[in-house]
């Protein structure tokens, strides 16, 4: 399983991202330890890592609680018992995934949407290429078959 989480969709205006948890750079839960825990401010479009191949980027892993704000103040923030990880572009994210066939899709096949697409996950499986990203990765950073759960709670 490549993650276990939540894909929820926001309006446009609520761009402003603030978090508690590992950045300020994307990280992943096998390549994290030269991303520090501190409090990140950004907005949703500096978030996006653009790889030359449109894949999954800007992750961000070890989160504490999340806001995405809009110019008004309104606020939405998400809280958890245990550390999230999340990532938030301007884009779905059918566009990073290209299912069982591969598209050869490039950076300029995408399009910048009018929305802010957000991924919690409770867990994500790591990134692995420890051998120049041919291995898969370690066993310790797969998501291993067993019951998961978790709960978030959105708030205004």
């Amino acid at each position: 399983m490549p993650s276990f989480g939540n894909n929820f969709i926001l309006k446009n205006e609520y761009n402003l991202v603030n978090c508690y948890g590992r950045g300020p750079q994307e990280n992943y839960q096998d390549r994290n330890t030269a991303a520090l825990v501190g409090n990140y401010k950004t907005i949703v479009k500096e978030l996006y890592f653009a790889y030359g191949r449109p894949q999954e980027n800007g992750y961000k892993t070890d989160v504490r609680w999340i806001t995405f704000t809009n110019n008004s103040s309104k606020k939405i923030r998400v809280l958890s018992s245990k550390l999230l990880s999340f990532s938030g572009h301007h884009q779905y994210n059918s566009v990073f995934d290209a299912g069982k066939t591969k598209q050869q899709r490039h950076l300029s096949d995408t399009t910048k949407r009018k929305l802010v697409s957000v991924n919690i996950d409770n867990a994500q499986t790591g990134v692995g290429g420890d051998n120049s990203w041919g291995y898969k990765p370690l066993e310790k950073h797969q998501i291993q078959p067993k019951n998961y759960s978790y709960s978030i709670m959105p708030l205004k």
